[in-house]
């Protein structure tokens, strides 16, 4: 994840989550992610095609290497942990118009961002809108947890080329010890995981 980095500032104490926005090259194998085997480790021979959209959390170890996890719980692991969501599209390599708004749990203190993030009034919102790439039928972005992030609800709505396409809801949940080993499967997290994935309205028809 070596794309610009912003970070969103909230509430309380401070809240700040840095964005990632990343493209899914030929890396699929998220169907059933296990901790000790990454997408990037795993053989392409092994890589089942994703075709689902999934919530997903990644945890850098103590030995620097990712543990990705197909879950909708967080745990706060300041400077570890990252969210995010992997959404199928399907078709050929080519460029979409997304538009991704995050609302957090509580209201924004102060925003750090690029020109393509938008802050609502009451900064409870966070509202991306920029040009992405879709790979192998993928497109994939994340924000990663750093020191003040509040416990609570975070949820993304996607849109892309003017269509609602996915609402993932995650819990972020306080880990007192910030144990890298954390396994967020572990977590109770009450949101509906398999619930992720709006239908695509109808379009329609023109008048004859």
């Amino acid at each position: 994840m070596n794309a610009p980095v912003r970070r969103l500032l909230a509430a309380c104490s401070v809240v700040a989550l840095a964005a990632v926005s990343t493209v899914v090259l030929a890396q699929s194998g998220w169907a059933q992610p296990t901790p000790s085997r990454s997408p990037a480790d795993t053989p392409q021979a092994d890589r089942p095609k994703a075709v689902r959209s999934i919530p997903y959390v990644s945890i850098t170890g103590e030995d620097g290497k990712q543990r990705h996890f197909e879950t909708n719980a967080i745990p706060l692991l300041f400077n570890r942990a990252c969210f995010g969501w992997r959404m199928y599209l399907g078709g050929p390599n080519r460029v979409v118009s997304l538009k991704e708004v995050l609302t957090t749990s509580q209201p924004a203190e102060q925003v750090i961002a690029g020109p393509e993030t938008e802050v609502s009034a009451d900064k409870t919102q966070a509202t991306t809108r920029m040009l992405e790439t879709v790979q192998e039928g993928v497109l994939q972005r994340s924000w990663c947890i750093i020191p003040g992030d509040p416990p609570g609800t975070y949820t993304y709505h996607i849109t892309i080329d003017g269509e609602p396409r996915g609402e993932f809801v995650f819990c972020a949940i306080e880990v007192p010890d910030q144990n890298p080993n954390t396994d967020p499967r572990d977590l109770s997290c009450p949101n509906k995981f398999n619930s992720v994935e709006r239908a695509r309205p109808p379009r329609q028809r023109a008048p004859s």
